[in-house]
């Protein structure tokens, strides 16, 4: 009887960790890839296979090569051999399945309940961060399995043991920070089992390696100049019910709270919990996006919330239940929404239709200039250059680039125009709806916008459909 419930809970939650993770893909309600990471990895994947990637000559109209190499190469590596689509969309389902199985090992390694388990496993298939990594292939997706593989191999007591030393010395390549994060989660680990050994250990490879990898941008380009503009890793946006691509659920928060109350009951015996809770919350304030891994935490500690509220007495009952329903429900709504809001992420179909013009009706070493959100998509679908682009690491003149695109987008003078338009050389301009609702202007004719209608014999509109406008410019 007890296998039968087990097995059937496995499939059970192996059938509803496809179902969430195809639903985005499914809803979609055109055949183009979700996201502008799927776009920049086909680039740079062929880039790398053409044995001549020193040199980007698209990405802010010409940068060196500075990208981490480990997530193209996955991608290149798999596209060898399977469909681009397949990859894109398939593979991710697949590595989002053994994170699952792997996070699971770790737990049941740490003994924690068959019962908690099960439900953190529920929990995290169905939140917004896990559908984000795993629902279409992205700058985590490769990564986020390698880290718990790695951790997982960390702490058995076997040769497999040996392997993970290797994946500390290979995950530099995927990004100094994944390296940083990794060895925050063991330090801890360490100091808790009392095997600081294993820890210095892996701090040397770990150093190792990034000093190897990092030295030579460091000396070439310096530190990387900051991106505090991107307004979207702004704090406001680490909740998925607020509009983030990739935040948690404002219920998980709720359900952490009952959680720690829960485990506050046995005191210290779940100090390293406590320590990754704030670890991860230093984390975040740093790198906001690395919420989507301070997730795991919280859905372990969602399922001791609802652990909790399962067995604790109240005084109402019915308020009890009540609280444990909403919460479910809200969850569940969470789920759905952000599925819904991931499935119309861009390329739009009209979109890609406005960039597909402009791939076939202009020449291919003009720039387009447009907000950095749309850049990687100029650069993958057009093959033409950008001003500038989302991929800010070692960018060329980063902070310059930026103040001169606010410029162009809200400045009435058209000398200023002028001049910052010959600059880079800029021959078009990409405008979207989104640009004039709120992400660039907010006036119908601010800035730019009024430029274009006053100005006739230095813009021309070519192309316009519902959601998208281009614009010639010439001098």
């Amino acid at each position: 009887m007890m296998f039968t419930r087990s097995y059937v809970r496995v499939i059970f939650l192996v059938v509803l960790a496809v179902l969430v993770l195809s639903m985005p893909n499914l809803f979609r309600e055109s055949s183009n890839y979700i996201g502008e990471d799927p776009y920049f990895y086909i680039r740079i994947a062929e880039l790398i296979e053409s044995k001549d990637f020193s040199y980007d000559e698209l990405s802010y109209s010409g940068r060196d090569f500075t990208y981490s190499l480990a997530q193209p190469l996955i991608f290149s590596f798999f596209r060898n051999f399977l469909p681009e689509g397949f990859v894109i969309n398939v593979i991710p389902i697949i590595l989002g399945l053994l994170s699952l199985l792997l996070f699971y090992l770790i737990l049941k390694d740490f003994y924690v309940e068959p019962n908690v388990i099960y439900l953190s496993l529920m929990v995290l298939a169905i939140s917004p961060p896990f559908i984000y990594i795993f629902s279409s292939y992205n700058k985590f997706t490769a990564i986020t399995l390698v880290l718990l593989l790695t951790f997982y191999l960390f702490i058995k007591n076997n040769n497999l043991n040996l392997i993970s030393y290797l994946l500390f010395l290979i995950i530099p390549f995927f990004g100094y920070q994944y390296s940083l994060l990794g060895l925050s989660i063991i330090l801890i680990y360490c100091i808790k089992r009392h095997k600081m050994k294993k820890f210095f250990l892996t701090f040397f490879l770990s150093l190792t390696s990034l000093s190897l990898i990092y030295s030579p941008f460091l000396y070439k380009y310096g530190l990387s100049d900051s991106s505090s503009f991107d307004k979207t890793v702004k704090y406001g946006f680490l909740f998925s019910d607020l509009g983030s691509s990739f935040g948690i659920s404002i219920f998980i928060i709720f359900l952490t709270f009952f959680g720690l109350s829960y485990l506050w009951k046995s005191k210290y015996r779940y100090l390293p919990i406590y320590s990754l809770l704030v670890l991860f919350i230093i984390i975040i304030i740093f790198n906001p996006t690395f919420i989507v891994y301070f997730n795991f935490i919280l859905s372990l500690l969602a399922a001791f919330g609802f652990i909790y509220l399962i067995r604790s007495k109240w005084e109402s009952e019915t308020i009890r239940k009540l609280t444990m329903w909403i919460l479910v429900i809200g969850l569940i709504f969470s789920t759905v929404t952000f599925i819904g809001e991931k499935s119309s992420e861009q390329p739009s179909k009209n979109l890609y239709d406005a960039l597909d013009f402009l791939s076939v009706n202009t020449r291919l070493d003009e720039v387009v200039f447009s907000h950095y959100n749309y850049g990687v998509f100029i650069n993958s679908i057009t093959n033409k250059k950008n001003v500038m682009d989302s991929r800010f690491s070692f960018a060329p003149n980063l902070k310059e680039r930026y103040q001169d695109s606010q410029d162009l987008f809200y400045t009435r003078d058209f000398n200023v125009t002028f001049s910052i338009s010959n600059k880079y050389d800029i021959k078009y301009i990409l405008i979207t709806r989104e640009m004039k609702e709120g992400l660039v202007w907010n006036e119908k004719d601010e800035g730019l916008l009024y430029l274009l209608n006053t100005f006739t014999d230095n813009y021309q509109r070519i192309y316009e459909n519902e959601d998208v406008e281009i614009w010639r410019y010439r001098r």
